[in-house]
């Protein structure tokens, strides 16, 4: 048996799946409710009125319009999709026109090169921001490498290589060591006998 939920109720617990990263289908689907009213509950919980961002005079221009002015004003694509009822392929694209129009046409560049691999960048972002790397020097630094790597890897394999090379040496000189300790041996056994016959 399914729990009904008032108005109140629905409203936090969107606010709860919210704030927990949650998609907005899923919270629909949690929720029973709209993408329209999840958008609507959470611009309340974020302080926004829909008059706010979306003034009338906006109502009737283009989607792409008003996907721009809520861009302008900080909006997640996440948050725009649901206020426009537009398709993630719509936002994305919209969203580079943005760019495009803010002059960040370069990171829409980028993002189109990257975003099958933008988790990847994103963990590196991370951990240049958990080691405290995130100031214009460390990120030369972390540039001067990065176009250095070819050949520090070239490096690093002639000094693998070179490591390799010596353990083997090292390991044939213990062998002729041990051999050369069982001929003084000999030898020193061969002298000891010839002192005592002597």
């Amino acid at each position: 048996m399914q729990v009904i939920l008032n108005k109140k109720e629905k409203e936090d617990l969107v606010a709860k799946l919210y704030h927990d990263g949650k998609p907005i289908r899923y919270i629909a689907q949690q929720a029973h409710l709209s993408f329209g009213t999840i958008g609507k509950i959470i611009r309340r919980m974020n302080g926004l009125d829909n008059d706010e961002i979306m003034s009338n005079d906006m109502r009737g221009k283009s989607k792409s319009s008003q996907a721009m002015n809520l861009f302008l004003h900080g909006k997640r694509p996440v948050e725009v999709a649901i206020e426009l009822d537009l398709s993630a392929s719509e936002i994305e694209e919209m969203q580079q026109e943005y760019w495009v129009l803010t002059k960040l046409d370069e990171l829409a560049l980028v993002y189109m090169e990257i975003r099958n691999h933008l988790d990847l960048f994103l963990n590196l972002f991370h951990v240049m921001k958990i080691n405290k790397m995130i100031n214009e020097k460390d990120i030369e630094t972390v540039l001067k490498y990065a176009v250095d790597l070819p050949s520090l890897e070239n490096k690093f394999r002639s000094l693998a290589n070179t490591v390799l090379d010596l353990e083997i040496k090292k390991k044939e000189l213990s062998v002729q060591l041990v051999d050369l300790a069982q001929v003084i041996n000999q030898y020193q056994g061969v002298i000891d006998n010839k002192k005592q016959t002597s």
